[in-house]
């Protein structure tokens, strides 16, 4: 599967029914979702890409505005120039000496020089913009508008705005989106001066939330391994890649986004942090914490010592020594706590209820209750708590919070649930689907994707619409239907008798909803019995016993 790793083949692809579906991870679609999926692009841009690859003549209306797109085309232009330019200008022996020295003394060898297209900018004002003004097609507005060249606003009208170089005096690194597109520029001084670091400004193309440095070389290496290593600076990630460790990616000087986390989540599943041992580094740390989980990534954290980053490290100890720190990352809760107790030990009750109180939020924001269970235990462990009404404690301060905990749905839903034959029932005969709409409703599906996708098919049962599956996946932009949708059609199921097989499903369905009501009117009974509520307690009763009455023969 290309989306994630296997031993045993699980990846299936219909080219009568045009779809793909995995039974390992649940990913499906059609030719377009995995283009999306595989490559990181939006819906229209894989049209535009098969069609190109395929020579596909495209409706004006599928393209786009034209406009935006040949602005963005002429920035991407200007860019390309501007990278070849600066790498010139590095490559030069007269004005690329002392940048050279610079790139030697950090032990950056000449293949990954040219690899990442450093660059340099001369010390100069107006470098750039005069090359590039020579190469004529661009005016200095539209420079402006790319990044490379800053304006000084005339201060009144006999006077003339005065652009000039916005990188200047600096080492520059070619900035590329996930597709390889260069859509701005990180620039760092060689001596003195400040900011040391000084990137593009946000353009058209460039959004520093949502680029990743590094990204477009190592998505394939993070797919296939499954996670991916989120250090802070340029050299950082370009160290990694010269070594050999090809699936780290660099934030570059912001903070993690959640849009950088989206980037992700089609890669990885598994999230490791290679922040600086300081203060900041730590609030970089938890804030990066809270993002990736949100969106279902596992988080953990590298220690490094004191005063060094991944850079460093790699040039004093080596890839094989770089590695065992990796490999011996912390989940972050753990990393959390050791380092909570470190600069204040839990002698006391007092102590060890402030260093659980402190570690609480963070432990409700684990969506998954088998991680946190074993998280908690851990901080017992770690804080010192022996005493199970403590734990308990815990527990209840954690189920509080359920809005923020709740388990992730699991894709790959059972082929042999009741709610997966009905969808396969609505899929496979007109009358079955009227009947099912007409008599289950949405509150009914106890599964949130078959759920998800009963309601995407509800709305379509009424318009007569035929239900096929390679047009219904474009309907929807939740993975978890596409994946039941490929699932059904990948494994269909012959029913010998289909309006039987339609009741017997509708009733076990409506009877399982019942029941479920049942479960909690008991739970509500018995706790109004606890508080002494003997008439809430009768009423109560006689609601379940109704319900009871109200159950389908199967």
């Amino acid at each position: 599967c290309p989306f994630h790793s296997e031993k045993t083949p699980s990846f299936n692809v219909s080219p009568d029914k045009q779809i793909y579906h995995c039974f390992g991870c649940g990913a499906g679609g059609n030719v377009f979702k995995f283009l999306m999926t595989r490559e990181d692009l939006s819906f229209v841009e894989a049209v535009k890409r098969l069609a190109q690859r395929y020579r596909v003549a495209l409706p004006a209306a599928a393209m786009g505005s034209p406009g935006v797109s040949n602005e963005r085309d002429t920035l991407l232009n200007l860019n390309t120039l501007a990278a070849e330019y600066f790498a010139g200008r590095l490559e030069d022996p007269r004005t690329g000496k002392s940048a050279r020295a610079y790139l030697k003394s950090r032990e950056f060898n000449e293949q990954t020089v040219r690899e990442y297209q450093i660059g340099w900018a001369l010390p100069e004002w107006r470098d750039l913009l005069t090359h590039l003004e020579k190469k004529g097609k661009c005016s200095r507005q539209t420079l402006e508008k790319a990044g490379l060249v800053s304006k000084k606003e005339a201060e009144n009208e006999n006077e003339k705005d005065v652009f000039y170089d916005r990188f200047r005096g600096r080492l520059i690194f070619p900035i590329q989106d996930a597709h390889g597109h260069i859509v701005g520029f990180g620039g760092r001084v060689i001596g003195e001066g400040e900011p040391k670091y000084l990137n593009s400004p946000e353009t058209l193309i460039y959004k520093k939330n949502r680029i990743l440095f590094g990204l477009h070389k190592a998505k394939e290496t993070i797919r296939r391994e499954s996670e991916v290593l989120i250090v802070e600076g340029y050299f950082d990630q370009i160290r990694a890649w010269e070594n050999g460790i090809h699936n780290a990616v660099a934030t570059c000087g912001t903070a993690l986004t959640a849009q950088h986390a989206t980037l992700l989540k089609p890669f990885a599943s598994k999230a490791v942090m290679v922040f600086d041992a300081d203060a900041a580094g730590h609030a970089a740390a938890e804030r990066g914490f809270e993002t990736l989980q949100e969106q279902g990534l596992s988080v953990f954290v590298v220690t490094l010592p004191e005063g060094e980053d991944p850079d460093s490290l790699l040039r004093k100890e080596g890839k094989d020594r770089f590695e065992q720190r990796v490999r011996a990352a912390q989940p972050f809760v753990h990393y959390l706590v050791d380092r909570i107790l470190r600069l204040a030990p839990a002698r006391t009750t007092e102590d060890k209820v402030g260093a659980i109180n402190r570690i609480l939020p963070v432990l409700a924001k684990i969506k998954n209750s088998v991680e946190r269970s074993e998280h908690i235990r851990y901080v017992a462990e770690k804080v010192g708590v022996e005493d199970r009404a403590f734990l308990e404690e815990m527990r209840k301060s954690l189920a509080q919070n359920k809005n923020q905990v709740t388990a992730p749905s699991n894709t790959k839903t059972s082929t042999h649930d009741p709610e997966f034959y009905l969808i396969q029932l609505i899929l496979t005969d007109p009358a079955a689907a009227r009947d099912i709409a007409s008599q289950v409703g949405l509150e009914h599906y106890l599964i949130p994707e078959i759920r998800d996708t009963a309601a995407l098919l509800y709305g379509l049962i009424e318009t007569d619409e035929p239900l096929r599956v390679d047009r219904l996946i474009d309907r929807t932009d939740q993975p978890a239907v596409k994946s039941v949708l490929t699932q059904v059609s990948m494994k269909p199921i012959t029913f010998d008798n289909v309006a039987r097989a339609t009741t017997d499903c509708i009733n076990e369905i409506r009877n399982r909803s019942i029941q479920k009501k049942i479960n909690q009117l008991k739970k509500e009974r018995n706790e109004a019995e606890q508080a002494g509520q003997r008439d809430r307690s009768r009423e109560l009763h006689q609601q379940m016993r109704d319900m009871q009455f109200s159950m389908l023969p199967k």
